[in-house]
């Protein structure tokens, strides 16, 4: 046992807890995951995800990748449809190691939002079949990586006018 303690302490495998994913996600995936429901456990986190984000921004008006197509698309906030943007200058080339501005990494995020919707999302909602521990894992690691990106955004609102 000794033998077999020093070699995990020395094993070049890093050490994981799903634990350490972003709050939103773990609090969402924990009480399925422990119960080995895998699935159940990714279509909760992304649901949470979602509805994190529509509560903060005051957006119960639309369906779920309408949502995030919306929030993350290039261009100004519309009244009552705020967006959330990487900070910075649009036009900073340096920042972010973004080659063309930030434009790019907003359509990223968009993109990256809707796969997400599409391949992972769904697919748990729709499906019946087990994921295993493996697949779960990859994918709440997904969900909790863009959660982590969406909370360095800033949230922009359209200007309000007086008498509106």
């Amino acid at each position: 046992m000794i033998d077999d303690a020093e070699a995990a302490s020395e094993s070049a495998t890093p050490g994981f807890a799903p634990s350490a994913f972003h709050e939103v996600i773990w609090s969402a995936a924990a009480a399925h995951w422990t119960t080995h429901q895998y699935r159940v456990a990714v279509r909760e986190a992304s649901e949470a995800l979602t509805v994190h984000w529509k509560e903060r921004l005051g957006r119960n008006d639309v369906t779920d990748t309408s949502f995030w197509q919306q929030t993350l698309s290039v261009g100004d906030p519309g009244p009552g449809k705020p967006k959330l943007v990487w900070p910075g200058p649009a036009e900073d080339q340096t920042a972010k190691s973004m080659r063309g501005g930030l434009a790019p990494l907003a359509g990223a995020l968009n993109n990256l939002a809707t796969g997400l919707n599409l391949t992972v999302r769904n697919v748990a909602t729709h499906t019946r079949d087990e994921l295993t521990e493996q697949e779960g894992m990859e994918r709440l690691a997904a969900y909790s990586y863009f959660a982590r990106l969406l909370d360095q955004c800033e949230i922009r609102r359209a200007e309000e006018t007086e008498g509106t």
